[in-house]
């Protein structure tokens, strides 16, 4: 059957413009997740592989590659005992989006923080059966101007500086903080450099609390409280 384009995927890739496709997906993966993850998921993975958008500001992933980090920075948190979770997000500054197969994107794990955001969820519309309508939703809403950090120095995004510094991103690569912005580092682009992001992510999870936040505590940390 032919892969037929939805309007939420569409306004996704009038956002981020024509994937770089760095793999194709195996029919094991394909059936490994099926049952799993939402059949839209698995289509969008037919049609357009596992890839990158914007020089690595964003890539759709195999949640296989990162199962083993994801749980270095869920383990002992409770996120296990809650369900199933894989990730199949990536931003260029490594935050890894993670789908519960009952839950949707509750979690998503924020290295630069040291943190693990909980929002919402999408456990009502699963449960009824509307998991593609669920993951449709989170490339919906999506945007360059979110996953893009601002440098605090000079108010300019930092990734189109970082990538003109360094190149591209590369599938197994991430831009990061030196010190990481947990440890006292800053959000400024000469405070970036590339490097390898497992063994980035794998740093990261060592030297941070991995802390659970939500949309509560980050108004405290704006304001107060």
């Amino acid at each position: 059957m032919a892969f037929e384009m939805d309007e939420r995927f569409e306004w996704f890739l009038e956002q981020f413009g024509e994937p770089n496709k760095f793999e194709s997906v195996s029919e094991e993966t394909l059936a490994y997740f099926s049952g799993k993850l939402p059949d839209r998921l698995l289509e969008y993975w037919k049609e357009f592989g596992f890839c990158s958008f914007k020089d690595g500001l964003f890539f759709i992933v195999n949640p296989l590659e990162y199962q083993v980090t994801m749980e270095t920075w869920i383990e002992g948190r409770g996120i296990m005992e809650e369900d199933n979770y894989h990730v199949i997000a990536r931003t260029g500054f490594g935050d890894l989006f993670l789908w519960g197969e009952k839950n949707g994107n509750n979690y998503t794990i924020e290295p630069r923080r040291g943190v693990i955001f909980k929002e919402e969820g999408d456990a009502e519309r699963i449960a009824n059966g509307k998991a593609d309508e669920a993951i449709a939703g989170f490339f919906a809403v999506i945007s360059p101007e979110d996953l893009d950090l601002e440098d605090i120095d000079t108010d300019k995004p930092i990734f189109e500086q970082a990538v003109e510094k360094f190149g591209a991103l590369a599938p197994d690569e991430m831009f990061t903080f030196v010190p990481p912005l947990f440890a006292g580092g800053e959000q400024t682009i000469d405070a970036v450099e590339k490097v390898n992001l497992f063994v980035q992510l794998d740093i990261l999870a060592q030297l941070s609390n991995r802390e659970i936040q939500d949309i509560n505590d980050l108004t405290k940390l704006a304001f107060g409280g």
